[in-house]
């Protein structure tokens, strides 16, 4: 066959091509998705920038420098702070939500459902446990022992540099828990509606199935053993810390 033949035979192919039926909706759903992310980027450009503005006008307004050396009362950097770790927890929920969406979808691909309902029921102990955070160390004085903020403004700045990073290091622990606790709950979940099936009186020949069934059980009871003990081991140092503390007064 001459090299002539060849690409008419191949341009010919194209003579059978079927367009798809919903290609005009896939194009104006990528064309819409394009502009909502234009739109994202725009308008976290402009927050970022209004956020800068307030933190500079924030700073002029509080902070005092006299012979290069800087004073800012305890209570403007204490409110500085905590407005920052709050609009962290605030960007960063719906940020890792966005990403994590893929992540949970493969994990609970049985039931999409499910998978949806288990990210809104995080998404509240997200701003339940980080909230909570933020009001525990919240102070309304300095802390005992560390100098006056107009005497050691350095030493205050690192009690506030340790909260900002005490609130990642929650937020990076947490976000590895979840990642190692996600596929075993989409698992422990995909066991549970097996077993319904066949206790409806569907059959299954999965003897693999059966087996990973079997082994996470076994697994989810080991850990939550483990948490059982590590709580009660908490609880009974609470009991002891206190009736020691009520014997000495």
């Amino acid at each position: 066959m001459s090299l002539e033949q060849q690409l008419t035979d191949t341009l010919h192919t194209a003579d059978d091509y079927v367009p798809s039926a919903d290609l005009f909706a896939k194009v104006r759903r990528s064309i819409e998705e394009d502009r909502a992310h234009r739109r994202r980027i725009r308008s976290a450009i402009l927050w970022l920038g209004a956020a800068a503005a307030a933190v500079i006008v924030y700073l002029v307004a509080t902070v005092n420098v006299d012979d290069g050396r800087v004073d800012m009362s305890f209570a403007s950097l204490e409110l500085l702070v905590t407005a920052a770790m709050t609009a962290i927890v605030a960007v960063m929920g719906p940020a890792i939500r966005r990403f994590g969406q893929m992540y949970e979808k493969q994990a609970f691909a049985g039931t999409p459902d499910t998978g949806t309902k288990v990210l809104r029921l995080l998404d509240i102990a997200y701003y339940l446990i980080f909230g909570a955070y933020i009001l525990m160390t919240l102070m309304f004085e300095p802390p005992r022992g560390l100098p006056p903020l107009d005497r050691q403004f350095t030493d205050t700045l690192l009690f506030e540099t340790e909260r900002l990073g005490g609130l990642f290091l929650l937020m990076g622990i947490l976000h590895v828990v979840l990642l190692l606790a996600l596929p075993v709950a989409g698992l422990v979940h995909s066991a549970n509606l097996r077993r319904a099936r066949i206790a409806e009186g569907a059959t299954s020949n999965d003897g693999v199935a059966a087996r990973i069934d079997r082994g996470v059980t076994v697994g989810v009871w080991i850990v939550a053993a483990y948490v059982l003990l590590q709580m009660v081991i908490a609880v009974l140092g609470i009991v002891l810390g206190l009736g020691l503390s009520l014997i000495h007064i």
